[in-house]
C-alpha cells in the first residue's frame, strides 16, 4: 500500500484526473484500486465491501448494508448517505429531500459506475462534497451484479478499454442478463432490487453502463425520460436538470452525446434511433414506478480512467442540480403518482412502442471520419472510424417514441385461482391486492389467445411467446382465492404492462400463462366419427362448412386440424383452452378494493 500511495498522489495532476486538490486530504486506504494502479485494476468483490466499510467507520452520515443475496450467496451491498442518518424507510420523509437511487455494475464488467460511485462515496464521507449531502440523500448500489463482478478475466469485454488486468462477467451466475430481468424478475438480485424500490420509493434512479459500437468524441453519452414508460411530469423535470449537468462535465473537458444507437449502423447520417425502453429494463421500469431514470453509457473505446472521471463528474453534478432543483422533482413525483392512480377507466394506456422516425431533434454530433471497408470475417462491408480526422456533423435524434398498441385502462384485474406463479410476481414488485374470500359469478373482460408462436430460441431462459389475442365479454364464476388487483395505486401503469397480454414485456409474452394454451384432453375416433356423422347430417350449414374447407388441401391433408374441427363443436371441448387467467373489471367491486396505500401483497 505505501509503495502505492505516491502513484495516487500524482493523480490529481493527470489529465484523465481534471479535478484541483482536495479540501481534505484522502488517505491512503480511501483510495481505490483504480487509482492506486491508474487504473489498471478494479477491486475484487471483497475489496469492495472493506473499502464500503471503511468509509461507513469515516462518517456518520454514511451507513452499510446489504440489500439481498446472490445466486452464489454474495451480499448485494449498499450504502445510505444522509445528513439525518435517516438509515431506515420509515425515516425516509425526514429530510424532506430526494431520495437519489445510483446502480454500479448491474453488468458485472461494465465497472465504471462501480468506481465512479465509490470516489463519490468516499468524497462524501471525507467532505470533499458537503454540498450533496445538503440537499439530497443517496442510496448507492456500488455492484449490483455481485457473482458477475466477481468472475473477473482480462479477456471478458473485448470491445472495451480496460482495465486491462481484467473485468467481470456480463451476466450473473445463472446467465442472466439483469438489465432484462425486470418483469419477470427470475434472479435472486432483481428481487432484491426490486424491494429495495418498493422500501425506499426513489425519487431518481441512475443506471451507469459502459456502451460498444461506433467511434465518435463522447466520453460520456446518456439517455433519459423514455417514452412511453416516463410520464409528461417527469420528462419536464428530467429536460430541465440533466442538460445542466452534462454541460458542467463538457466544461471540465470531456464531451458527451445521447445515448447512441444508429438508425443504420452502416450509415450514421441516417441519425441515433434508440429503440424504446420497455421495463424489461431498469431505466424502463422505474419510469413506470413514477421514478425519472437517467440510463448513462460511457463511451467503451475511451480510456477506463478518463471514462471513469467523466462518470463521476456527471454523478456529482446530477446531484447538485437535483438538490437545487428538488421541490421540483418531488412535487413531479407527486403529479406523476396522481395520474397514475387517478386516471379514468377507460384512458387509452400503451403497452408497446416504436420509435417515432416523424419526430427528429437535431444535435451537432462530434464523430470521427468515416470510411468502409471490406470485413476479412465476414467478406462485407463494415465502417471503420479514424480518431485521428476528427469531425462534427449534424444529425437527428429520434428520443421520442409512437404507441403501436394501447388499451382501455380497467378498474382492476382478476387473476383466478390456481396461478401461484403469477402471485409470486406481483408480491416482487409490490402490487396490492385481495383475494376472494368467496367464489363470485361476474361479467369479465377476457382474453383468448390463438396460433401462440413460441420463439424459435430461449432468451434470458425463457421460450417466449406471441399469440392473436381475441377480446370478449363472458360471464364467468370467479373461484374463492382468485385475486383482485386494483388498479387506484400508484404502480397503476406497471401493473398494466405485465397483465394485458399483446405487450412484449407482458407476463404472458415472458411465457408465464403458456400453460392456459396447452389443450390436456383428446377424443378418439371412435367416439368422434359417430358423432361428426350426425352433426352433418342435422346441420346443413355446418356441412357447407365442412365442405369449403376440405377444398383446401392443406386442411384436408391435416388429420388433427380435422379432428379438432369437429371436436370444438362437440360438448367435450374444453373451452378453457387458450382462455388466459387474467380477467379485466370495468367497475371496481365495493368493499374488496384495498387501499392504495396499502403494501404490496394479499389484503
Amino acid at each position: 500500500m505505501r509503495r502505492l500511495v505516491p502513484i495516487a498522489a500524482l493523480l490529481a495532476s493527470l489529465p484523465l484526473s481534471a479535478a484541483g486538490e482536495p479540501r481534505v486530504p484522502i488517505p491512503p486506504d480511501h483510495y481505490t484500486r483504480a487509482e492506486l494502479t491508474a487504473y489498471r485494476s478494479i477491486a475484487t468483490y471483497d475489496e469492495v465491501l472493506a473499502f464500503c466499510e471503511r468509509l461507513a467507520k469515516t462518517s456518520p452520515f454514511l451507513r452499510l448494508e446489504s440489500i439481498g443475496t446472490s445466486g452464489q450467496g454474495r451480499k448485494i451491498p449498499a450504502i445510505l448517505a444522509s445528513k439525518e442518518k435517516a438509515f431506515s424507510p420509515k425515516e425516509r420523509e425526514t429530510s424532506g429531500k430526494p431520495w437519489v437511487l445510483l446502480l454500479g455494475s448491474i453488468h458485472g464488467g461494465e465497472v465504471d459506475g462501480t468506481e465512479a460511485i465509490l470516489e463519490l462515496l468516499r468524497d462524501v464521507a471525507l467532505t470533499n462534497r458537503p454540498e450533496i449531502l445538503d440537499s439530497v440523500n443517496v442510496i448507492a448500489v456500488p455492484v449490483y451484479n455481485v457473482d458477475g463482478y466477481a468472475r473477473v478475466s482480462k479477456w471478458n469485454r473485448p470491445n472495451q478499454n480496460g482495465p486491462v488486468e481484467g473485468m467481470g462477467f456480463r451476466t450473473n451466475a445463472r446467465g442472466l442478463d439483469l438489465n432484462r430481468d425486470f418483469v419477470k424478475a427470475d434472479a435472486p438480485e432483481t428481487r432484491a432490487l426490486l424491494a429495495l424500490a418498493g422500501a425506499w420509493s426513489p425519487d431518481l434512479f441512475v443506471d451507469n453502463h459502459v456502451t460498444d459500437g461506433a467511434d465518435f468524441q463522447a466520453v460520456l453519452t446518456v439517455v433519459f425520460g423514455h417514452e412511453p414508460v416516463t410520464s409528461a411530469p417527469l420528462r419536464a423535470w428530467l429536460k430541465s436538470v440533466v442538460p445542466t449537468a452534462l454541460a458542467e462535465v463538457e466544461a471540465w473537458g470531456w464531451k458527451t452525446a445521447p445515448y447512441v444507437e444508429f438508425a443504420d449502423p452502416r450509415n450514421p447520417l441516417a441519425g441515433i434511433a434508440p429503440d424504446p425502453f420497455g421495463p424489461r429494463y431498469a431505466t424502463g421500469y422505474f419510469g413506470l414506478r413514477g421514478v425519472p431514470s437517467i440510463l448513462v453509457e460511457n463511451h467503451a473505446i475511451k480510456p477506463f480512467g478518463t471514462r471513469v472521471k467523466a462518470n463521476l463528474r456527471f454523478l456529482a453534478s446530477l446531484l447538485e442540480q437535483t438538490g437545487k432543483n428538488g421541490k421540483a422533482l418531488l412535487a413531479a413525483r407527486e403529479a406523476a403518482r396522481r395520474e397514475a392512480r387517478g386516471a379514468a377507466v377507460g384512458t387509452p394506456v400503451v403497452i408497446e412502442a416504436a420509435t417515432d422516425r416523424e419526430r427528429p431533434e437535431p444535435v451537432e454530433f462530434a464523430t470521427f471520419v468515416w470510411r468502409d471497408e471490406i470485413s476479412p470475417v465476414t467478406g462485407k462491408p463494415v465502417t471503420r472510424y479514424d480518431p485521428s480526422q476528427k469531425t462534427t456533423v449534424p444529425l437527428s435524434v429520434f428520443e421520442h417514441a409512437k404507441p403501436v398498441k394501447s388499451v382501455p385502462r380497467p378498474a382492476a384485474y382478476l387473476i383466478p385461482a390456481g396461478w401461484p406463479n403469477l402471485e409470486e410476481r406481483l408480491k416482487a414488485h409490490g402490487v396490492t391486492y385481495t383475494v376472494l374470500p368467496k367464489p363470485l359469478t361476474l361479467e369479465v373482460g377476457t382474453y383468448r389467445a390463438g396460433s401462440p408462436q413460441p420463439s424459435p430460441r430461449t432468451f434470458q431462459g425463457r421460450t417466449r411467446l406471441t399469440a392473436a389475442i381475441e377480446r370478449r365479454t363472458e360471464t364467468r364464476e370467479v373461484p374463492a382465492g382468485s385475486l383482485l388487483v386494483p388498479l387506484d395505486t400508484d404502480l397503476a401503469p406497471l401493473i398494466v404492462w405485465m397483465l394485458e397480454p399483446e405487450g412484449g414485456d407482458s407476463l404472458f409474452a415472458w411465457g408465464e400463462m403458456s400453460g392456459a394454451l396447452e389443450q390436456k384432453e383428446w377424443i378418439d375416433l371412435r367416439v368422434l366419427d359417430p358423432l361428426a356423422e350426425e352433426m352433418l347430417k342435422g346441420d346443413p350449414k355446418l356441412r357447407a362448412e365442412w365442405e369449403e374447407r376440405l377444398k383446401d388441401p392443406k386442411f384436408a391433408e391435416n388429420a388433427r386440424a380435422r379432428i379438432e374441427f369437429f371436436y370444438r363443436r362437440t360438448p367435450y371441448w374444453d373451452e378453457t383452452v387458450g382462455l388466459l387467467p387474467v380477467y379485466r373489471l370495468e367497475r371496481p367491486l365495493p368493499g374488496l378494493t384495498p387501499s392504495a396505500a396499502s403494501a404490496g401483497g394479499r389484503e
